[in-house]
C-alpha cells in the first residue's frame, strides 16, 4: 500500500467540506477522484500533501518523503523563466539540473527562456505538471492536470503518466474529464457533499454498458 487514508474529516469554520473519507491507494495503481465543484477534492489532496491539516483522521504513506503533486499553477516567480523557475524546483527537492532537461522533454516545452508571467494558462499548466514529473516519486497527486491543455499535450500527459506507471509510480488524479480517466484509472472514487458515495474498478466496466459518466450521473441523482 502507498498511502491509507482514514476516516479524513476536515471543517472550515461551521462546514464541514469532508467527512469520514476512507480509502487507500496501492502500489502501481493509478485512482481517479470525481466530484463535483465543491465536492472536496481539492482540499483531500491539499491534506494529503501536508498543505493543511485535517480536523479528524490519519494518513499513512509507505514513503512519506516520495509524494509529487502538481494541483495548481501557483508557486512559480512571474519575473523568472520557466527555466529558472523550474531549477528552484530541482533545487528544492534535491534533483540534479540534468533532471529539469529531461522533463523539458516530456511535455515538448520549447519556450523555457521564457518569463512565467507571459505564458498562456495552457504553457502555464504544462510547466506545473513538468515540475511535479521531476524526480522519481512513489506516489503523485494531480489536480485538474488537464486544464487549459490541447490534445497534444493531453496525450504526452497520458503517455508519462502510463511510463511512470511502468517504473513503480502510483498516482491519484482528481479530474472533470471522465473519459480521460476511464483510459488510465485502475480505480475511481466518487466523493458527494465531502463524502466518498462509490468506489469502483474500472475492470468492472469491460464486460457491461456501464461508464464513469453514467456511474456518475446515477449517484448525482
Amino acid at each position: 500500500m502507498i498511502a491509507q487514508i482514514e476516516s479524513i474529516s476536515k471543517n472550515f469554520e461551521k462546514k464541514r467540506v469532508l467527512n469520514e473519507v476512507t480509502f487507500s491507494v496501492k502500489v502501481n495503481e493509478i485512482v481517479g477522484l470525481i466530484g463535483p465543484n465543491g465536492s472536496g477534492k481539492t482540499t483531500m489532496l491539499n491534506i494529503m500533501m501536508g498543505l493543511i491539516k485535517p480536523t479528524s483522521g490519519t494518513i499513512s504513506y509507505f514513503e512519506p518523503s516520495q509524494i509529487s503533486a502538481a494541483v495548481s499553477r501557483k508557486g512559480f516567480f512571474d519575473g523568472m523563466t520557466v527555466l529558472d523557475n523550474l531549477k528552484i524546483f530541482a533545487s528544492l527537492k534535491q534533483l540534479p539540473i540534468s533532471q529539469v532537461e529531461q522533463v523539458l522533454d516530456l511535455f515538448a516545452i520549447n519556450f523555457e527562456k521564457k518569463k512565467f508571467g507571459r505564458l498562456s494558462a495552457g504553457m502555464k499548466q504544462k510547466v506545473a505538471l513538468t515540475q511535479a514529473f521531476m524526480g522519481n516519486y512513489k506516489l503523485m497527486l494531480l489536480d485538474e492536470p488537464t486544464n487549459h491543455l490541447d490534445i497534444d499535450s493531453i496525450l504526452q500527459l497520458r503517455s508519462a503518466i502510463e511510463k511512470r506507471r511502468e517504473t513503480g509510480t502510483s498516482f491519484l488524479i482528481a479530474s472533470h474529464v471522465l473519459t480521460e480517466l476511464e483510459r488510465v484509472c485502475d480505480r475511481a472514487l466518487f466523493l458527494f457533499n465531502g463524502k466518498i458515495a462509490r468506489i469502483v474498478s474500472l475492470k468492472d466496466f469491460e464486460n457491461d454498458f456501464l461508464s464513469l459518466e453514467k456511474t456518475y450521473l446515477t449517484l448525482s441523482r
